[in-house]
């Protein structure tokens, strides 16, 4: 008869134990903690480029330099260098420390080709951007990054020397828009 007038707490508990309605949500709260903190990880091994020590950096960029002639997917490639825009990006910033306005000017013109190149690349893949966004999503991040960096690299300079890197990230924000208007040819996500 004490079956009978179990409390609700008592049913929880005995739900939980054997499987019940609440039992069953506990192995997939486990089992997204355990997605959500391998996808951190995952996120968090790729290597800061700015870190590195400048010849680390120059030997990887010529490894992804020598990667990209071999590579012909669209997706490899805009991959590929995107990894050069940034390591690129992180040679302004040596230009600059170093007061070597001369190359600032050669990299500032390398980083523009580099990201010209990526972007065609993927435009003129033929893949649709709605459906199958990779490359395009993954040149879209890294832009969006890359202009923040632009700005700081640009905060350094005097006014002569600022305007083209601002004239610069002006560009890359409106690549960025094209890529972002191809991914949602509806209209932007809110």
């Amino acid at each position: 008869m004490s079956a009978l007038f179990r409390s609700s707490s008592e049913s929880r508990l005995s739900s939980s134990i054997y499987g019940g309605a609440l039992g069953r949500r506990r192995p997939a709260r486990i089992v997204a903690s355990l997605l959500l903190i391998v996808s951190l990880a995952a996120c968090s091994a790729r290597p800061n480029t700015f870190s590195q020590p400048r010849d680390e950096r120059l030997r990887r960029y010529d490894q992804e330099r020598a990667r990209l002639r071999r590579t012909t997917g669209a997706v490899n490639c805009t991959r590929i260098q995107v990894t050069i825009s940034e390591l690129v990006i992180s040679f302004m910033g040596d230009a600059i420390g170093d007061g070597d306005l001369e190359r600032l000017e050669r990299r500032t013109a390398e980083y523009r080709e580099v990201i010209l190149n990526a972007r065609d690349t993927m435009m003129h893949s033929g893949r649709d951007a709605s459906r199958r966004d990779a490359g395009f999503r993954d040149l879209e991040i890294a832009l969006r990054q890359q202009v923040s960096q632009l700005d700081d690299i640009g905060s350094l300079l005097t006014f002569e020397y600022r305007q083209p890197i601002e004239q610069l990230a002006i560009e890359v924000a409106e690549m960025r828009d094209e890529l972002i208007d191809a991914m949602f040819p509806g209209g932007r996500p809110q």
